[in-house]
Formats: structure tokens, C-alpha cells, sequence
């Protein structure tokens, strides 16, 4: 007994070129195999954006702690224009200290770190 399909297009109201698409399988793809590769893709493809996501975000995170810890300190001297019998000119200087806030970042501090030997460059110019 044939299925419905194949009693439909087997009729003539079906024109040759449906009947002819429905009938031929030549470069069929089985279904499976490309729902397996898409779920890889698809799944590799949100990995990869979660990652980006978190790489971003720690940078983020690092430019912020670096402008926490900008200090807006500044000051400079007068100066003072003298001449004979007195002086002809004069500018005071002035200053600012800026004082660690509550909001501002901890997470950065000041290391010294000492050098050390490197004896890969001793008694070789720079750039040679």
C-alpha cells in the first residue's frame, strides 16, 4: 500500500517538476547529522560570546581601578619679576592635595619592585 505522498503525486494534477523535486534524493542530507552540527555550533558560539562577555568586563573593571586611582593633586610655585628699586611683577602660587575618598578604589597600590640581573644583555649594546 503506498502512502498518501506518493498516491498524491503519482495523480496528474501534480505538475512533473513537483513530482520530479519530491521524488529525487540526490545530495540528501540526513536530518540528524545537520541537527548535530548546528547544537555544536550554536553551543560553541554562546561559549564563545559568555567569554567575550568576561573578558570585557575585567577590562572594564581594570580601567575603572586605574581612574579610581588617578590622583588629582597639583601645585606651583610663584614667581616674581624683580627691578631695580623694587619689584615689577608678581604671582602667587597655589595648590591642591587631593585626599583619599570612601568611594575611591583600593585595589590599586604602589609596588617598587627592585630590577633584577639580566644576563642575556650584559656587555651588548641596545639594539644589536
Amino acid at each position: 500500500m503506498d502512502s498518501l505522498p506518493t498516491r498524491y503525486l503519482n495523480t496528474r494534477k501534480v505538475p512533473a517538476m513537483l513530482r520530479t523535486f519530491f521524488s529525487d534524493e540526490s545530495g540528501f542530507i540526513i536530518s540528524g547529522e545537520v541537527t548535530i552540527v548546528m547544537t555544536l555550533l550554536i553551543c560553541g558560539t554562546i561559549v564563545g560570546i559568555g567569554a567575550i562577555r568576561d573578558s570585557v568586563v575585567f577590562e572594564l573593571h581594570d580601567v575603572s581601578e586605574a581612574i579610581g586611582a588617578v590622583s588629582q593633586s597639583y601645585n606651583y610655585n610663584g614667581i616674581q619679576k624683580n627691578r631695580v628699586g623694587g619689584t615689577h611683577g608678581r604671582c602667587s602660587g597655589a595648590g591642591y592635595n587631593d585626599n583619599s575618598d570612601i568611594c575611591d578604589c583600593k585595589g590599586i597600590t604602589l609596588t617598587i619592585v627592585c630590577g633584577k640581573d639580566d644576563p642575556s644583555n650584559s656587555g651588548v649594546a641596545d639594539g644589536t
